[in-house]
């Protein structure tokens, strides 16, 4: 028995590097996985890549700084899946290297927004699903 059988996983930023090779990952175990971004493209590319190779998985395009998309995230997992067991809530950016003088406040405030409010939004409805279940 693989690991992650009939286990499921989000996993934002999911449609490449880390996050891709996660999510190919938690499939190759045997986990039902949702692959969470903003580019619709890559995510169904991941997705065909894990169904490819005999994994089930799902897209839902997600910007994880927005409150009403996380939430529609884990709506999305629990509607198709029945349960939400993992969440890799890897989704991130960076700002261009430069110094801080020069740094554009919206380029730092996007930043933040994907890389600390994302993960917090991610985890405050994630956790509040796996606690109710």
């Amino acid at each position: 028995m693989k690991i992650l059988q009939d286990k499921v996983a989000i996993v934002t930023g999911g449609s490449s590097g880390i996050g891709q090779a996660t999510a190919f990952a938690f499939a190759q175990q045997g986990a039902k996985v949702v692959i969470a971004n903003r580019r619709e493209n890559l995510g169904q590319k991941t997705v065909a890549l894990i169904e490819d190779a005999g994994g089930e998985a799902i897209f839902h395009k997600t910007d994880v700084s927005r409150l009403e998309d996380i939430q529609a995230l884990v709506r999305k997992t629990v509607d198709t899946f029945g349960k939400l067991d993992i969440a890799f809530n890897n989704a991130g950016m960076s700002v261009p290297p430069q110094r801080i003088v020069e740094q554009d406040e919206a380029d730092f405030e996007r930043a933040f927004d994907v890389n600390v409010k994302g993960v917090y939004l991610g985890m405050k409805y994630q956790i509040k699903e796996m606690l109710e279940q």
